[in-house]
């Protein structure tokens, strides 16, 4: 449940006070209310190398705890999710369907649980890039890329998108492999 929080915010400044904004809550952090990557309650940040919006910088959760990702399934949500270790078993986890995951800490603050899970200092091994829709992208693939591993690659994804061509599947690759030598 990382995908839309990494990379990180790159602007610092103050959270609070929160500024009204009807779009999505009710309100935004300081820091994003003038800045120029916001957009309609999300971020802009890697638009170029995603294609899709990050959650505003909503600030560190106060609960302590171990920020590491472990696996987290849940008897109503019928997926299982990486989330910080803390977040198990912490009354502030929330499920939205449009945005999955959140904490709910501050929730009155936002007007609602807005807040990506707090993952510390831990980062992700690999930014999470996504083919278009309707193709089906999953972590062994996107891991597959970052290794440079194009049979790998390939292997997985006439698994998941099976009524594909071997040169569009390429041609993926070779778009996706831009996009994260572009990151770095």
């Amino acid at each position: 449940m990382h995908t839309d929080a990494f990379p990180p915010c790159p602007v610092h400044g103050p959270i609070l006070p929160a500024v009204p904004h009807g779009y999505i809550g009710k309100a935004i952090p300081q820091k994003c209310s003038t800045c120029e990557l916001e957009f309609e309650g999300s971020c802009q940040r890697a638009m170029s190398q995603l294609g899709r919006f990050l959650s505003l910088d909503y600030g560190p959760c106060r609960v302590n705890g171990s920020t590491q990702p472990v696996r987290y399934e849940n008897q109503f949500i019928t997926s299982r999710v990486d989330v910080p270790e803390k977040c198990t078993t912490c009354r502030f986890l929330t499920y939205l369907s449009v945005y999955g995951f959140r904490c709910g800490e501050d929730a009155e603050i936002w007007g609602r649980p807005l807040k990506t899970l707090d993952w510390g200092s831990w980062h992700p091994e690999f930014i999470y890039v996504e083919l278009p829709q309707p193709k089906i992208t999953t972590r062994p693939l996107i891991e597959r890329l970052w290794q440079r591993d194009l049979l790998g690659f390939l292997k997985e994804y006439r698994r998941v998108n099976p009524d594909t061509a071997l040169s569009e599947a390429r041609d993926d690759y070779a778009r996706l492999l831009q996009l994260i030598t572009e990151q770095n």
